[in-house]
């Protein structure tokens, strides 16, 4: 299978958001108390919305978009950190049909090519703690936890 990776743009609506869908019920299999599938889930007008905001690469066979990764570029200043400059990885998808072929290595170098390209001291992303795939595929990539996030989830009936 012979992939390229692209920027997205308008006319790949239809793909992406399928993507985004395989996404969306993959984490609401995760977590079924937090996520939810939706018929107004990303939808053409925050398509576009994050057409201008971030960056998304698709990946095609040349048909059919199989995969695609979000990220943006930004800076953190604060007073209690070292400033530095980063891309944030927001969303990385494979179709579900196409896993295990690469396209993730694939996309998350175009990432490491984009952080060079932008002067990035480093890429950061959120992973839910249930996708073991994806934290397998991270530290593969030599990713390593920074921080944890945890949840207590109260009970609203007492």
């Amino acid at each position: 299978m012979d992939i390229i990776i692209r920027p997205a743009v308008k006319e790949d609506y239809a793909g992406v958001k399928k993507l985004m869908v395989q996404s969306l019920q993959h984490h609401s299999e995760l977590r079924p108390d937090t996520y939810r599938l939706s018929e107004e889930f990303f939808g053409i007008e925050e398509y576009t919305e994050t057409l201008e905001k971030a960056h998304i690469l698709v990946a095609t066979d040349k048909e059919n978009i199989v995969g695609l990764v979000s990220y943006s570029v930004g800076e953190i200043k604060a007073a209690s950190v070292y400033p530095f400059r980063r891309i944030m990885v927001d969303e990385l998808v494979v179709d579900i049909n196409c896993r295990r072929a690469g396209i993730a290595t694939m996309l998350m170098d175009a990432v490491h090519q984009a952080a060079k390209e932008n002067k990035a001291d480093r890429i950061q992303l959120n992973v839910n703690a249930l996708n073991s795939g994806a934290i397998s595929l991270y530290e593969k990539q030599g990713f390593v936890p920074e921080m944890i996030r945890m949840e207590y989830i109260l009970d609203k009936e007492g």
